[in-house]
């Protein structure tokens, strides 16, 4: 893969899912956090999916984004560390628009 791109993890619900494989790109719901996180990692993604119980996780998509946006824009600090040992990116709700004009590819990982 090449050094522009990193590719990030998120647990979503069904809703979010097909959201977003519809639009290819994220949305802030009206009810819901005004971030999204993904995670650095499949398999500790994965694990978090069997350990979250605030929503109903159905999938686990895997995004592409070019490097340079998600260094200027993401937020890199340690969320979750005892599951996310290879970190953690949240986006802003003020920055989800430039962050979907940086995707790639988003492909349905699980």
């Amino acid at each position: 893969m090449s050094k522009k791109v990193v590719c990030l993890y998120r647990a979503v619900s069904d809703t979010e899912f097909y959201s977003v494989m519809r639009t290819n790109q994220f949305s802030i719901h009206p009810k819901g956090a005004h971030v999204k996180y993904f995670g650095l990692d499949y398999e500790e993604t994965l694990a978090f999916a069997d350990k979250i119980t605030s929503i109903d996780v159905t999938a686990i998509v895997e995004v592409t984004v070019l490097r340079d946006v998600l260094e200027r824009l993401g937020d890199f600090t340690h969320v979750d560390s005892f599951i996310f040992r290879s970190g953690t990116v949240v986006i802003q709700s003020e920055d989800l628009d430039e962050f979907n004009r940086a995707i790639q590819l988003i492909e349905h990982k699980y």
